[in-house]
């Protein structure tokens, strides 16, 4: 499929999907979303081609958020949007079953933030910032952004951050905990290859579970944790990833995964 919106780019295990608006600091229209969703599912059935994906925006920022002066295919139809397109996205992220890195420059604001936190790690150049901007335009949370802000602050935090609709900079961000990391704006593109380089080459049949664990762990008890790390680990330890790993260590070698 030829995209207008975003760039799909899948090489060495790598697949990289860019927010391709730039003009509109990668505004999200319908038809955006409508591309991102084909990207994803397209990205979720490689399974020896991409083994993470990596989403980023063109130009001068991550995201603007939604475009709200774009056209809808169905005006008349109030709940088409998020039913048909913010929705189906934010899910197909969360389930694609590799890892997910959001790489952030510049402004990353509303349903674009919520993008880059539904994925499994965040990098972010210092000079960016993470803008709740829902309430600003008297809206509410959307695209997952109401789950993983509290998920990752904690209710005080999530709060002040939902309701004020406050910039809060990419060092905060990382001290927070709302990212993982915040790099220096050179060195961004060089930590974002380098880790998401270490991920392609990396189990993936471990990334796949342990993903899972970690979404599955906020819902559960203690117990739960306990009996989903035995159920899970009695699935990956005969994969041959976890085989080659014991070897290389048996030969003091680095393993050679293979995704499998």
């Amino acid at each position: 499929m030829t995209y207008k919106t975003i760039l799909l780019d899948v090489k060495d295990g790598v697949a990289r999907l860019t927010f391709n608006r730039p003009d509109k600091m990668n505004a999200l229209s319908l038809e955006a979303l409508g591309e991102v969703q084909h990207a994803i599912r397209a990205v979720g059935n490689m399974k020896a081609e991409a083994r993470v994906l990596v989403l980023s925006g063109a130009g001068r920022g991550f995201s603007a958020g939604l475009d709200l002066v774009a056209p809808r295919p169905n005006p008349s139809d109030r709940d088409e949007a998020m039913r048909d397109f913010f929705v189906p996205a934010a899910r197909l992220l969360k389930d694609i079953g590799i890892p997910t890195l959001a790489v952030v420059h510049g402004p990353c604001v509303g349903a674009g933030m919520a993008f880059a936190l539904n994925c499994d790690i965040v990098l972010a150049a210092r000079s960016a910032y993470f803008l709740a901007a829902f309430v600003n335009v008297g809206l509410v949370p959307d695209t997952g952004a109401s789950w993983s802000i509290p998920q990752s602050l904690g209710v005080a935090r999530a709060m002040g951050m939902l309701l004020l609709g406050e910039r809060v900079a990419a060092p905060k961000a990382e001290e927070w905990g709302l990212i993982w990391k915040c790099v220096d704006d050179d060195q961004l593109a060089a930590e974002a290859d380098a880790m998401a380089r270490k991920l392609a080459a990396g189990p993936s049949k471990a990334y796949d579970l342990i993903r899972r664990m970690v979404m599955d762990s906020v819902h559960g008890s203690f117990h739960d944790g306990l009996q989903r790390e035995a159920e899970y680990q009695r699935l990956v330890r005969d994969s041959e990833d976890a085989i080659e790993a014991r070897k290389a260590f048996a030969e003091k070698r680095p393993p050679a995964f293979k995704g499998r």
